[in-house]
């Protein structure tokens, strides 16, 4: 669902103001107006969120008491029943997560301490609607929640509504231009409910402190989900585990076999990418180049071990059913190695990535008087033409 290209926003869209340190949320009683600079600055950064180079997000599946999917499953159902998102039940709604969520910043720890202000930011939430147009069109929207701080370049009011009530409003600042700033994102998940068990429902991201997690009170207490992977993301940790086996098994295999794992496990699932057809890890363990003459009890052991390292059974939302068919989109990067070069004398250098070098040491390099000794061991040793 994240190879959405183009959204359109929907002109439901409320502030609510979110500060846990007062006794309740403040909920605003109307529609916050959105201006129409400001609209384009916030189309642009949800589609940026979408993106596959947006790498840190997390996927999560609803649990079935989900409140907030219950008042997300209300919006749809306005859409269903009068084609378009009735204002009023959007503003209801709304309303229910940002009280659910405020419950979630204020509530005590297990321990029955007291929540201390400042433990968890207080912040505005920002929900909103999009339509997703490109490269297909979709018929119901999708419902975002930000929690942000107040814009520099917005000024963000409370204005009297009715007779007790309040409404936020965001007004410019005169010589800024309106922007959504990635620094003021406290938190943010988009949400898509298709009711599919093979896909997820909410895409998330904790930015605000450079978390690569989402926070426990904002994934489990208040959208109440349960961790999600992508084919992407399985496929990233079958790459990273088949070199995790390699290294555990440096000493078994042959240099060439090392090489070969890697370069098999890559080219496996690109092409899987590029004709957009499955791959399990089982064609992997098949395909297992094994090239060295072993005992077939030794063969057998060692593509077992492979089995259970790329499978990972007791891993839990991280384990991957051997059977399991991922369509990939997205080929794993490879991971960024620190090349080095060490100067030695006579104009000889040592070059690779660090952690390679390393392993090579038996004596790790050390002064003795006014030189350097240290000891290698290595099984290939020949000459680069």
């Amino acid at each position: 669902m994240d190879t959405v290209t183009d959204i359109a926003l929907h002109d439901c869209f409320v502030i609510h103001v979110l500060d846990n340190r007062l006794p309740a949320a403040q909920c605003s009683q109307a529609l916050t107006p959105l201006p129409e600079a400001f609209r384009r600055s916030l189309q642009r950064y949800l589609l940026s969120l979408l993106k596959p180079q947006f790498r840190r997000k997390r996927y999560g599946r609803f649990r079935p008491d989900s409140a907030v999917l219950h008042a997300y499953q209300e919006i749809l159902s306005s859409v269903r029943r009068y084609g378009q998102v009735d204002p009023s039940d959007f503003l209801h709604a709304s309303q229910r997560i940002a009280t659910r969520l405020f419950a979630a910043m204020s509530s005590r720890p297990q321990n029955g301490a007291r929540v201390q202000a400042g433990n968890i930011t207080p912040g505005d939430l920002w929900v909103g609607l999009f339509q997703a147009l490109a490269p297909q069109g979709e018929p119901e929207p999708w419902l975002f929640l930000l929690k942000v701080d107040p814009e520099s370049a917005l000024q963000r009011q409370i204005e009297p509504y009715g007779a007790d009530g309040m409404q936020t409003v965001l007004t410019p600042r005169e010589d800024l231009v309106p922007k959504l700033s990635a620094e003021k994102i406290h938190k943010f998940a988009l949400l898509r409910f298709a009711d599919n068990p093979a896909i997820y429902d909410v895409l998330m991201a904790d930015p605000q402190g450079g978390k690569s997690d989402v926070a426990k009170f904002f994934a489990e207490d208040f959208l109440q989900t349960e961790p999600f992977r992508t084919a992407e993301e399985q496929a990233e940790l079958l790459f990273t585990r088949t070199y995790d086996w390699v290294s555990t098994n440096e000493d078994t295999l042959s240099p060439q076999e090392r090489g070969a794992v890697l370069h098999s496990v890559r080219t496996m699932l690109a092409d899987s990418a590029t004709r957009a057809e499955p791959v399990a890890p089982l064609d992997l363990i098949v395909s297992l180049p094994l090239t060295e003459s072993r005992q077939p009890e030794a063969v057998a052991q060692l593509r077992q071990s492979f089995e259970t390292t790329l499978t990972a059974p007791e891993d839990g939302v991280d384990s991957i059913p051997v059977h399991r068919a991922l369509h990939i989109q997205t080929v794993p990067r490879l991971a960024k190695r620190t090349q080095v070069t060490y100067q030695l004398d006579f104009g000889v250098q040592l070059s690779g990535e660090q952690e390679a070098i390393e392993r090579l040491f038996v004596t790790p390099p050390h002064r003795v008087v006014d030189h350097t000794e240290f000891t290698i061991r290595t099984l290939t040793f020949r000459p680069v033409v």
